[in-house]
């Protein structure tokens, strides 16, 4: 089977490995073995389904299956020549002179051609071809042999002044916990955090938790959570966070609940589990209320911008979209693309985390589409796609815009609508969106954001209101329960949210909601929403 693209997301070759791939773990998947068709099959054979889906960071190093080991040529490697590339599959720093003088090595191996054919060297950089090289090293190489290795590369990082390489190496060398390590690999963590490498400071944050005790542990789980928030990793955000929730210190208990308001945000598809239909604006104004949660916590200044023209973009599609284009440009020229992994630690800040340049894509998409750039909208997507954790930003917007200009002649929008659609958070609050805002178009009927962009008023003729702002003449039609079953159901609820609701079975849910349909004269779900939200006079 050939090795897959963002654009066919299915993998197959086993039962195992029939998983459905996120687009960004294919490409970094992809990545261990360049040009070869096997990777994408074995490595999804033995990864996770929590990993492949994005939901969790992906092993580091990856697993070394056969079609990564094939291409890394251990066996002839003299020992001075594997003792650089196990150094440079372990640093992370790209300064040749710090491997070098950790391997005892001459500056001659570099030129040698099995080393060449597997390092890049240029202006005194050192840099793996693939990352597929540093999980066949690292496979190839005993636990002890790597913690010497890492303590070598300390001691070389500490003599060029590279303190933040040598603590990490130390820290790695360390095959026991330490309490004394663990402050600086909490400073270290906050400091790539804040430079917008998310990714590796969720690896830093995890392994202060390994030499943590006590608050220093606490800290350690809620920094982890933090980081693997604005990597985009659901699961291990959510994972950290509620460990970090349960610790017995306040302060950190205190953060990690603020943290895990918009991480379960994100999973659901809106803040607080409703459609986010029923507050006033139209659809523009309901897609931003969806990133206002996450701006409010950005991790950065530059997130935090990022964040905040993505909702003034918006906002402004309801009625300009040449103004809401003109909001997010500065944005837009103005990014610095995220960090990409693995590789170095930045030196330097200003780059995007993951999470917030997926928000800022995804919007620009929506923009382009609506302002007639249908061509660049899905260029723009397909990069999105492939490097960054798209799926359940804005409500799972990316999965409306796949739709739309899955239509498009030569349009590349990534992953069939479907995909996303079960990659994406548990409501998909964005569907219709691009419908909605397109001007002349009629919106999807029942769509939450066909609801929202027609706001209607929710009064009968008398100009009374019915219980939860239900029809008041659906009070002598319904009986007390039925009027709760469709109250929640007009919530955006699902028919086993409403059981747990109402501590009712699922079938006692589908039997009201039979009844409640012949009652109505309805015979579907959204039809029973349009005539909840928008009765008619």
């Amino acid at each position: 089977m050939t090795s897959l693209g963002p654009a066919d997301p299915a993998v197959g070759g086993s039962d195992r490995a029939r998983a459905v791939v996120a687009p960004s773990v294919v490409s970094r998947l992809e990545r261990a073995a360049p040009g070869d068709p096997r990777v994408v099959d074995q490595l999804a054979a033995v990864l996770r389904p929590v990993h492949l889906d994005g939901g969790a960071l992906l092993p580091d190093p990856l697993p070394a299956v056969p079609a990564v080991q094939s291409r890394v040529p251990v066996a002839v490697l003299a020992p001075e020549e594997r003792r650089v590339m196990v150094c440079a599959a372990l640093a992370v720093t790209e300064r040749a002179e710090v491997v070098l003088q950790a391997a005892a090595a001459d500056a001659a191996v570099l030129a040698r051609p099995v080393v060449r054919e597997l390092l890049a060297v240029r202006d005194g950089r050192a840099t793996l071809r693939d990352v597929g090289v540093r999980a066949a090293l690292h496979a190839g190489t005993a636990l002890s042999e790597r913690s010497g290795l890492h303590a070598a590369l300390a001691r070389s990082a500490r003599r060029v002044g590279d303190a933040a390489s040598a603590l990490w190496h130390t820290a790695a060398s360390t095959l026991s916990g330490d309490e004394l390590l663990a402050d600086g690999l909490l400073e270290l963590a906050d400091l790539l955090l804040s430079r917008g490498d998310a990714e590796s400071a969720h690896l830093v944050a995890r392994e202060a938790i390994s030499h943590a005790t006590g608050v220093r542990r606490a800290r350690a789980f809620l920094l982890s959570g933090r980081s693997a928030l604005w990597s985009g990793h659901l699961d291990d955000a959510e994972r950290w966070l509620r460990r970090a929730a349960g610790c017995k210190v306040p302060e950190v208990a205190g953060a990690a609940d603020a943290l895990l308001a918009p991480t379960l945000g994100l999973r659901r598809g809106s803040p607080d589990g409703s459609t986010a239909a029923h507050a006033p604006g139209g659809a523009g104004a309901v897609l931003s209320r969806l990133v206002v949660p996450v701006g409010a916590l950005a991790a950065t200044p530059s997130d935090r911008a990022a964040l905040a023209s993505a909702v003034d973009a918006l906002h402004l599609l309801d009625g300009d979209p040449a103004a809401a284009d003109a909001a997010l440009a500065r944005a837009v020229v103005g990014a610095v693309p995220t960090v990409r992994r693995p590789g170095p630690w930045p030196v330097v800040a200003g780059a995007l985390t993951p999470l917030a340049e997926a928000h800022l894509r995804v919007v620009q998409a929506l923009v382009l589409v609506c302002t007639g750039e249908r061509g660049v909208a899905a260029e723009v997507l397909s990069d999105a796609v492939a490097r960054l954790p798209v799926s359940h930003v804005v409500g799972g917007l990316v999965a409306d815009l796949t739709a739309h200009l899955g239509a498009e002649p030569g349009a590349r929008g990534g992953a069939p609508a479907a995909a996303w659609q079960r990659w994406g958070p548990e409501r998909s609050v964005a569907a219709g969106a691009v419908t909605a805002l397109l001007p002349g178009v009629v919106p999807l009927s029942g769509s939450a954001l066909a609801l929202a962009a027609t706001p209607a008023p929710r009064a009968d003729e008398s100009g009374q209101e019915g219980p939860a702002g239900l029809p008041a003449a659906w009070s002598s039609a319904l009986t007390p329960r039925e009027l709760q079953v469709v109250a929640a159901v007009a919530r955006g609820r699902s028919n086993r949210q409403v059981s747990d609701e109402l501590s009712v079975s699922v079938r006692t849910v589908e039997v009201h909601l039979g009844r409640v349909f012949r009652k109505l004269g309805v015979s579907s779900r959204s039809e029973l929403l349009v005539r909840a939200l928008r009765p008619a006079d």
